[in-house]
């Protein structure tokens, strides 16, 4: 007997941590940004640079908790699929944390998605679910 997996799509996404990508070294370099041509005293002409520019990259982590939820659904049950998930990523984050641990953080929102589903009345709860994902970015010039 063949199954085919439930189609889902992501509903809702919140960025709930930020870190610098430790196995990845800031790059900096200095360079010229614009140059001007010159006619030297003796004659000749100079291309001579008249803007310098330092510039320093850090590699930046941003971590991300998604709620997937089912293709369709009603709009009064994805918002309220939303403001559980709204509730659960508040749960878990606190302003004093200095360290983002995934698997707890996404014990403790499933744990508070499903209390909020339940207390609610979220139809299809068991269709919704929580991952977490992360993005690397660049910061500082291009």
């Amino acid at each position: 007997m063949l199954c085919t997996p439930a189609i889902a799509r992501e509903v809702d996404r919140a960025e709930i941590a930020e870190d610098f990508a430790r196995d990845v070294p800031q790059e900096q370099r200095v360079y010229c940004s614009d140059t001007q041509m010159f006619t030297l005293a003796d004659g000749t002409e100079y291309r001579a640079c008249v803007n310098w520019r330092a510039q320093n990259r850090t590699r930046l982590v941003r971590i991300y908790a998604a709620l997937d939820g089912p293709e369709t659904d009603t709009d009064e049950n994805l918002a309220l699929a939303r403001e559980c998930f709204d509730l659960a990523v508040a749960s878990q984050n606190d302003p004093a944390r200095k360290v983002f641990d995934q698997d707890r953080f996404l014990a403790g929102a499933r744990q508070h998605f499903a209390l909020c589903a339940s207390t609610r009345a979220l139809q299809r709860a068991d269709q919704y679910t929580m991952s977490v994902y992360d993005r690397g970015v660049w910061l500082g010039g291009s």
